[in-house]
């Protein structure tokens, strides 16, 4: 009976080994620039005690900071490797989505899990990926929220917003351990929870670097 245990046992630990020796984990770090667009038409209210021409909207604004994830590509399919990532971004700016004045600046913060495909190509050391993405994204749009009459607008409110990518992108092998995320390109949007049902598309232009087991 122990002996079968053994065999049984032993027999799992070798269909294990192909699967454990593809699998490959890795953390990046990129810097991010997005465009959050169809602002103008947004149906947040405009601040109380506030004309239309004084507080014109833009219809985009221009986030930018980091984001930072890790992967984990478990399988291998032919020429393509599947797995998951999991990723953050915190990107801000200056210059709110305002005709006339820099407003309350913008905020994109987001939290997504996708899948990811990486395929192989007849140069080694080139690594380029497809990858679907969805989860929270929280932002104000760069739009005021409320104005008391004798002061100017209050900070902005953050929103919930159901966030989904698709991305696009490429790693070239600089050391067995080392990437260069050459660029990432992608396309997706926010679709805020509650009341005010919209959508903002998002473009979104990356570039960094990954460190992976060999």
């Amino acid at each position: 009976m122990m002996l079968r245990k053994a065999v049984l046992l032993l027999a799992a630990v070798a269909a294990a080994i192909p699967v454990s020796a593809q699998a490959q984990v890795g953390v990046y770090g990129m810097f991010t620039v997005d465009r959050l667009s169809n602002i103008a038409s947004s149906p947040l209210p405009l601040p109380p005690n506030s004309s239309g021409a004084a507080f014109a909207r833009a219809n985009t604004v221009d986030p930018l900071g980091g984001t930072g994830g890790v992967y984990y590509d478990f399988m291998k399919l032919g020429p393509v490797k599947l797995g998951a990532d999991l990723r953050g971004s915190i990107l801000t700016t200056k210059r709110g989505a305002y005709v006339n004045f820099n407003g309350p600046g913008a905020r994109i913060y987001s939290v997504l899990g996708g899948v990811r495909g990486v395929f192989q190509t007849p140069v080694k050391s080139l690594k380029p990926y497809l990858q679907i993405s969805a989860g929270l994204g929280r932002s104000d749009y760069g739009l005021y929220t409320g104005r008391p009459a004798s002061t100017q607008p209050l900070p902005n409110v953050i929103n919930n917003n159901f966030q989904y990518e698709g991305f696009a992108g490429l790693d070239i092998k600089l050391l067995p351990i080392f990437d260069w995320r050459v660029a990432e390109f992608g396309y997706g949007g926010l679709d805020p929870f509650g009341t005010y049902s919209h959508n903002y598309p998002i473009k979104q232009v990356s570039m960094g670097f990954v460190i992976h087991l060999p």
